[in-house]
């Protein structure tokens, strides 16, 4: 009889070990990446941190980074409120205002259209209306560069027989490989002539549309160039070349546009009432 009340005994605490783990299981696990004096950094919230689709390598990386950053600045915190600081209550009202701008700025994300349209039509009309802004301010070239860090002569052929900078350097990759001068390789479009080097700056001057330049032996390696276009101060950008640029002002004028009337609808619609009287 003793031996069956035993046995009853440990068939009950196995099933009450068993029950507190299946209901310990069905609770989400919290895992802890840092703590400091009983402020914790979960591994969750460094994860919503992170920017998304970032590399494996890199994600490691900066999430070393933030948490050795959560850490000073926690500590510090902590300190500065056990000696008896606080915020002033001009520094409490930017943290509400803060937090006010960014869910003003959700709220816009969730009522403004993903994508706005703006046509060739409003491009062309608004170049049209604001020619003036599109006037030069220095003499400008059409640049084609390539810097070499040591005397190819298979690309010195090469260039010399297609007679296309560009084409030479998009064929052979060139325009993805790094040099010791750092600079990009390929087409750099209309550049200030004022802005090169003083060697590439007087043949630019003097030379032709069309020809290429090179080798030229500069401090760090080779440089050749070709010339595609030359334009003098006081002359109009084509529309060609500003219709990336108008378009994205007209973008943001239409977004600024929209965030107004979405604002004003709101404000008709809520209590508001502002005293003029002490804004003086």
């Amino acid at each position: 009889m003793l031996n069956r009340f035993i046995f009853i005994g440990i068939l009950a605490t196995l099933f009450m070990v068993n029950f507190i783990n299946c209901r310990s299981d069905s609770k989400p696990s919290i895992k802890i990446v840092a703590k400091v004096e009983g402020e914790n950094l979960s591994q969750e919230e460094l994860w919503s941190w992170m920017p998304p689709d970032l590399p494996e390598d890199h994600r490691e990386v900066l999430a070393r980074q933030y948490v050795d950053r959560w850490v000073q600045k926690t500590v510090m915190a902590q300190a500065a409120k056990s000696e008896g600081l606080t915020l002033s209550a001009y520094e409490k009202w930017s943290l509400d205002f803060l937090q006010k701008e960014m869910l003003s700025q959700k709220y816009l994300e969730a009522k403004l259209p993903r994508d706005i349209i703006v046509t060739d039509q409003e491009i062309s009309s608004y170049y049209d209306k604001n020619i003036q802004q599109f006037i030069r301010n220095e003499d400008e070239v059409h640049l084609i560069q390539l810097y070499l860090d040591n005397l190819d002569r298979a690309i010195a052929e090469e260039i010399k027989e297609q007679g296309n900078l560009l084409e030479v350097i998009q064929k052979n990759f060139l325009d993805a490989q790094p040099n010791r001068m750092l600079e990009k390789n390929g087409d750099l479009g209309y550049i200030s002539i004022n802005s090169l080097r003083k060697e590439i700056m007087r043949l630019v001057k003097t030379g032709t549309t069309g020809k290429i330049y090179g080798p030229i032996q500069l401090e760090n390696g080779y440089y050749y160039f070709q010339m595609m276009d030359k334009q003098s101060s006081g002359s109009y950008r084509r529309l060609d070349l500003v219709k990336e640029d108008i378009r994205l002002r007209l973008i943001a004028m239409k977004r600024e546009k929209l965030i107004d009337e979405l604002a004003q609808k709101l404000v008709e619609k809520s209590d508001v009432k502002i005293f003029s009287e002490y804004i003086k």
